[in-house]
């Protein structure tokens, strides 16, 4: 099962597609959208991206890993 680290929360998953939103570890701030992707296959294995958060502009990186 694929785990948000920081920078979302993981909102639905369906084999190792997921959809997640973003949120401001700073401010706490949670995204209206949401974003969906292919989470990494293994434990071992993480997705990373970024954002800015549109609250209060702190640039947050994203880190979810993957979960078979």
């Amino acid at each position: 099962m694929p785990v948000a680290l920081q920078g979302a929360v993981i909102v639905k998953q369906e084999g190792l597609r997921i959809s997640y939103k973003q949120k401001c570890e700073k401010c706490g701030n949670l995204s209206s959208s949401t974003t969906s992707t292919s989470a990494p296959s293994t434990k071992s294995s993480k997705m990373t991206t970024s954002f800015r958060c549109s609250k209060c502009g702190n640039q947050q990186k994203i880190e979810i890993q993957g979960g078979l």
